[in-house]
């Protein structure tokens, strides 16, 4: 059973799962925990170095408690060195319903197990221009420790949004009707008739683009490709296999996104 609210026990083994399970997620070093608060999310306790207490005690003012610990002490409380002063605890969002995810260039993510490139592809996302994040089933927990450092918290700003299966994948649309209606599903997949980005871009025809990127060792399941409108792939020289996930996110993004 978790205490949210004392500082040291909260924070001993740090299980990922047991803190989802109590819908708490942790929030690890000053950016992600300043763009937690700048978020409203509510904190429920702090573990820093003594060094940072009385700033983080102010920001608190009583409204979390917070408690210090030296370097050594702290790694040998989580488990692992830990070199970023500071951990919150805190409630994890609500997910937000359909209607309420904003219109406007969209990623989907599919079988994204690695919560550092889940992380750096919302923060990706988040920088480029993407109104809202889907996650379709194998993906990284978004606010998992890991994931929510490699994002920035990005996770946080973001309407982030569960798709069941490849069936449902028209919510990312973000508009009810058929094809022609709402964003143009965009999938990243090596196949045959697969479009450079502009080709997509002209594709898209001036309507936002959904991007539907999966996993980096198999790419996106066959059903799910299918149920998109287009293909798209990422140009490269030869003699390389393939890009890094977060990497090649990144490229298609800044194309397809900047040109709704």
């Amino acid at each position: 059973m978790i205490d949210p609210t004392d500082p040291y026990s909260a924070f001993a083994g740090l299980r990922d799962r047991d803190y989802a399970r109590a819908g708490l997620m942790v929030c690890e070093g000053r950016i992600v925990v300043q763009k937690a608060l700048d978020c409203g999310v509510r904190l429920r306790s702090m573990l820093c170095v003594p060094a940072d207490e009385e700033e983080w005690l102010g920001v608190s003012a009583g409204r979390f408690p917070v408690a210090a610990l030296n370097r050594a002490d702290m790694a040998d409380l989580l488990g692992f060195q830990f070199h970023r002063g500071m951990l919150a605890l805190a409630d994890r969002p609500t997910t937000p319903g359909p209607d309420a995810a904003p219109p406007g260039p969209a990623l989907a993510l599919w079988n994204v197990t690695d919560p550092d490139n889940l992380g750096a592809l919302i923060r990706s996302a988040a920088a480029l221009g993407a109104a809202r994040v889907y996650l379709g089933p194998g993906c990284a927990d978004p606010y998992s420790r890991k994931a929510l450092r490699a994002s920035m918290a990005c996770a946080l700003g973001l309407p982030v949004l569960p798709i069941a299966d490849a069936s449902a994948l028209g919510l990312a649309r973000g508009l009810a009707g058929g094809p022609a209606s709402g964003n143009l599903l965009v999938a990243a997949a090596l196949v045959p008739g697969a479009l450079a980005p502009d080709g997509a871009r002209a594709a898209a025809a001036g309507r936002p683009v959904t991007l539907v990127l999966g996993n980096e060792g198999w790419g996106l399941p066959a059903d799910v490709v299918a149920a998109c409108d287009e293909r798209v792939v990422v140009p490269m020289a030869g003699g390389v296999d393939s890009l890094n996930v977060g990497a090649a996110g990144a490229i298609l993004m800044w194309e397809l996104f900047r040109h709704p």
